[in-house]
């Protein structure tokens, strides 16, 4: 149950101490390190605790730690689940605000929900402000599993302020209390918050070099209880599996993370399996073998029914070549103008992973690991986007894709870097050639085996690019088209008289969306901001795909926002119509 590495008596102060829910038989896993790195104490506590354990003073239940800007997280979660209003903070540039709003906007500029999470603003998470009322704060709380034994104070509003001081263990029991949709939806936003917390220099890329995408942290500054000139940070949050970790030791967030990354990475890594999960949420369909006709067949010759495909199929294509697969309800056949189609759905990372299986060999792992990162980018960058899913084809002029369940390999390498991006320009790969802002994986390879990490070979092939979270709030610049706004704004009351007569589901957004100009790409809506992407509004084309995008923004709520032909047919109605 125990194993303390030096005697309570003799035990320096931990420079870094660590908690997380263990994987197996679910107890709590407890490490503190010197400043040498060397270990002082590592134990597995069971849950709950007795005797000894729940009583040691230096150990996870007794101990006390600030709660720090933790608090901000679990507001967030809170406006999550009870779809709670959470208007825009605005920046006043007042002196008595001016430091704290440094955290969060220039003075005049506003920040939204998401991107104050990640710039840990505590003004916009003020509870006055977003009227959560303390009893409401505390039937939300209360009934959440372990909450009312284990982190009483959670359910207490007046608790949610960075001098709260509770124990490390309470603070896992409050992370494990967060429903699981609010708990997904924080932990896509926590990536990209690791990354805002790492500063510049290479002590800060060791967690992200390790760990990759799987751990997703709230970090927090305040100092030692009683000690107000001892700082002290870390962070709190969970893996991509759902568990919650915490850690934190001497010195800022930002400085534990900095000169205690690599033993992060060491001793967290140790704890996921070695496939972690394929957990970013998201949808891809995919096309397969578009520029190749084929039949499809059931084992025995019987040709196949139109629908979700269950079971053994084999497709015969027109050179003779066949290729047997199974299907677990992920592809679906049709016939399109009489055509034999194929169409997946997949997970984001089930995508990556069926591409690294089709196009390079995961068992290159720091090759494979920097490809899946351009593979998602790729996909993100160029596919097209139909309500909430990419759509893309399975083709070598967009990205290969294997029609059969992704290898453990592949899965690994896909969980690993789970969420992760390029961010800044437009990337690719190609076999063999390498160019600007295009990685050969034949290079990759060779780089790989001579020992160098997958993010130094990504930096090396893009140097333009920022390796980043693809969900981080301000890693998708918003360049206001002014013209298209104004082009909508004029036509969007015509069209409302006509959708709300004759389109079921449609409900015009709560407020104008916001329309960004997209320097390449294809033309998307953003469902949970509210924003639309396009590329102009030169011709009527561009036009009907703006409103293509604003249609799936007033049907986000319902069936109909998954029919694209059902779409397009209304946006070309609705332009053709109001055309001048």
């Amino acid at each position: 149950m125990q194993a303390t590495l030096a005697s309570a008596g003799s035990a320096p102060i931990p420079a870094l101490e660590m908690l997380w829910r263990a994987r197996g038989d679910g107890g709590l896993e407890w490490r503190a390190f010197d400043n040498a790195g060397h270990p002082i104490t590592s134990e597995r506590i069971p849950d709950p605790p007795a005797g000894e354990a729940a009583n040691n003073n230096g150990g996870p239940f007794a101990q006390r730690v600030p709660l720090g800007s933790i608090w901000k997280l679990f507001v967030y979660l809170w406006l999550i689940e009870q779809r709670h209003p959470a208007p825009d903070y605005v920046c006043t540039g007042a002196r008595s605000q001016r430091k704290e709003e440094t955290y969060c906007c220039g003075t005049s500029q506003v920040i939204g929900r998401e991107l104050a999470l990640v710039r840990s603003c505590g003004l916009f998470f003020e509870p006055r402000r977003l009227g959560i009322s303390p009893e409401a704060w505390r039937a939300f709380w209360e009934t959440r599993p372990g909450v009312r034994d284990a982190a009483p104070w959670l359910a207490d509003l007046g608790a949610m302020k960075p001098e709260t001081e509770v124990s490390p263990a309470s603070i896992l029991y409050a992370l494990e209390a967060a429903p699981a949709r609010a708990r997904e939806e924080a932990a896509g936003i926590l990536l990209a918050r690791l990354f805002a917390a790492s500063p510049s220099g290479p002590e800060a890329t060791e967690l992200v070099r390790g760990m990759g995408g799987r751990l997703r942290v709230k970090s927090f500054s305040w100092h030692r209880p009683g000690q107000a000139a001892r700082r002290y940070g870390g962070g709190a949050g969970w893996f991509t599996d759902g568990r919650p970790v915490w850690f934190a030791g001497e010195g800022s967030g930002q400085q534990v993370i900095a000169r205690h990354g690599a033993r992060l990475a060491k001793a967290l890594a140790e704890t996921l399996p070695p496939d972690s999960g394929l957990v970013t949420p998201g949808c891809v369909r995919v096309n397969f073998f578009v520029r190749y006709p084929f039949e499809l067949e059931q084992p025995g010759g019987k040709s196949a029914r139109e629908g979700i495909l269950q079971g053994r199929f084999v497709a015969r294509f027109q050179n003779g070549v066949s290729i047997p697969f199974t299907s677990s309800g992920e592809l679906s056949f049709s016939r399109l103008n009489g055509r034999a189609h194929i169409e997946g759905r997949f997970g984001l990372d089930d995508y990556v992973a069926r591409v690294i299986d089709r196009e390079a060999d995961a068992k290159e792992t720091e090759a494979a690991r920097a490809l899946s990162v351009v593979i998602r980018s790729y996909l993100i960058n160029e596919a097209a986007r139909q309500g909430n899913c990419f759509v893309i084809d399975d083709s070598s002029r967009r990205q290969r894709v294997s029609i059969h369940s992704p290898s453990p390999e592949a899965r690994a390498v896909a969980g690993f870097t789970a969420g992760l991006a390029l961010l800044g320009t437009p990337v690719g790969y190609h076999g063999t050639t390498p160019s600007e802002n295009r990685m050969a994986w034949k290079d990759a390879v060779s780089a790989s085996r001579s020992g160098e990490a997958w993010d130094t070979i990504l930096q090396k092939n893009f140097p333009k690019s920022n390796l980043g979270a693809m969900n981080d709030p301000a890693g998708l610049p918003c360049q206001r088209f002014t013209e298209a706004e104004n082009w909508l704004a004029s036509r969007a009351p015509r069209w409302h008289r006509t959708l709300y007569q004759h389109l079921p589901g449609f409900n015009e957004p709560a407020v104008p969306p916001d329309i960004c100009l997209l320097a390449h790409g294809t033309p998307f809506s953003e469902q949970d901001r509210g924003r639309i992407h396009v590329r102009g509004l030169r011709s009527n084309e561009d036009r009907i795909t703006l409103a293509h995008e604003y249609l799936h923004l007033g049907l986000r709520h319902h069936p109909s926002s998954y029919d694209e032909g059902l779409i397009e047919h209304w946006a070309r109605k609705l332009v053709v119509e109001s055309m001048p």
